[in-house]
């Protein structure tokens, strides 16, 4: 009824929900909007290919970031995935847990929260804040966009185990729900959202890199007994509701690997919430904007074709449920590096599997594909750190077909609507 939709909107704008379509909203010129299952940028949609580039605020040459957006834009990519955070212990212990430090992108100085004895500060100086504050002048100076995870369930850049080691958790998954921690999440999330949320290059700000119940079991601490998707979706509706609190006008998304949670898929952890999540219950939340799955068949025990299943489920979530999905990291091991991390061999190689993902993507009508991750020769030190799965602008036989070809092939999907 008419009065109903009136009185249930006005209801949702008096009690600060923001959970509705993103491109209902009034917002500011050059911010990305959603419209259903397509994003949309100034009322035009907004399909893209883009890449991660964790490393950007961790270099010491702000230049090194401009070189490489500009070098990523004349390939045709129009969205970087990047880390808001890098948490460390003043009192830092290599032996131990979490056991960060000698990351991929090498020593750096960088770092915007540290830790000392359980009481957190914020670094707003040069070698802080101000470092990330170059990455968004450079992607308003260029077009990109930027996705922004703003902690990380690994060790890597310290992330949410230097909360829980700070603040007294025993587990891994201590960090979705015990409130000392939860709330010193919220205060970083506060200073930090705050200070961008005015910039259109901020695409959307992400709860995490790869929420999970746990981690690697090495690195990590280890995971709870009782975490299951509950935890972790009762944690994503929390925190993506803070964060609309705080800027309604950007996007907000999980950083979640996709995992979905089917009854009568048991035989698989990833269809069975081996890890504790659930895909269709964390983005039909009312402010989770857009769903993210990642794909990484070598580490994850699975074939290429398998690949192209999973991608083919997402795309189906994402009509389902009427909102964009985003292919947000995939990657495939080159020979070399799955000899030297696995000790085996494939005869399957990168432009045919990752091409076959791609193409999917495409046929599906996915919101958007960041791949894993943007591999540059350019900077001032040369060529960024190879993990295995770097794919460089300079490698044509690779960046021709899985960079350029893809991202024109996604922009086509603009012009056919």
């Amino acid at each position: 009824m008419l009065i109903q939709s009136v009185f249930l909107g006005l209801l949702a704008l008096a009690s600060g929900l923001v959970g509705v379509d993103a491109g209902a909203r009034k917002t500011p010129k050059g911010f990305v909007t959603t419209k259903g299952t397509k994003f949309q940028l100034n009322g035009k949609d907004f399909y893209f290919a883009g890449t991660n580039a964790y490393y950007f605020p961790f270099g010491d040459n702000g230049t090194d970031v401009e070189l490489g957006m500009k070098a990523a834009t004349a390939a045709g990519l129009k969205v970087f995935r990047t880390w808001g955070f890098f948490d460390k212990n003043v009192t830092f212990d290599p032996r131990g847990l979490p056991k960060y430090g000698g990351e991929g992108a090498g020593p750096s100085k960088v770092y915007f929260q540290s830790w000392d004895h359980g009481k957190p500060s914020i670094n707003y100086g040069p070698t802080g804040l101000q470092a990330f504050d170059k990455v968004v002048r450079t992607a308003e100076k260029t077009g990109i966009k930027l996705v922004v995870a703003l902690t990380n369930n690994w060790a890597d850049y310290g992330g949410m185990d230097v909360y829980t080691v700070n603040l007294g958790g025993k587990y891994h998954d201590d960090f979705y729900h015990m409130p000392k921690i939860v709330k010193a999440y919220k205060n970083y999330l506060k200073v930090f959202i705050n200070r961008y949320k005015h910039s259109p290059a901020i695409m959307s700000w992400q709860l995490a890199n790869e929420p999970r119940c746990g981690a690697d079991g090495v690195r990590n601490l280890p995971r709870s007994a009782d975490c299951d998707d509950k935890r972790i979706s009762a944690w994503v509706k929390d925190i993506s509701a803070y964060i609309k609190k705080l800027d309604p006008y950007h996007l907000v998304s999980t950083g979640s690997e996709g995992e979905f949670n089917f009854p009568n898929r048991s035989d698989d952890w990833a269809y069975s919430s081996g890890n504790g999540g659930d895909f269709y219950k964390e983005l039909s939340l009312p402010n989770v904007d857009y769903g993210t799955f990642h794909l990484y068949p070598d580490w994850w025990s699975k074939t290429s074709a398998w690949g192209t299943q999973w991608v083919k489920d997402h795309a189906t979530a994402q009509y389902k449920l009427g909102k964009p999905v985003v292919f947000e990291e995939y990657g495939w091991l080159t020979p070399e590096k799955r000899l030297e991390y696995l000790g085996k061999n494939s005869t399957e190689h990168r432009i045919p599997v990752v091409g076959e993902w791609q193409r999917t993507a495409v046929q599906q009508k996915l919101a958007g594909t960041l791949y894993w991750q943007f591999g540059f020769s350019g900077y001032s030190y040369g060529r960024n750190h190879d993990d295995g799965f770097t794919i460089y602008l300079d490698n044509k036989e690779e960046a021709d077909v899985l960079v350029v070809k893809h991202a024109r092939d996604m922009d086509a999907l603009n012009r056919k609507g």
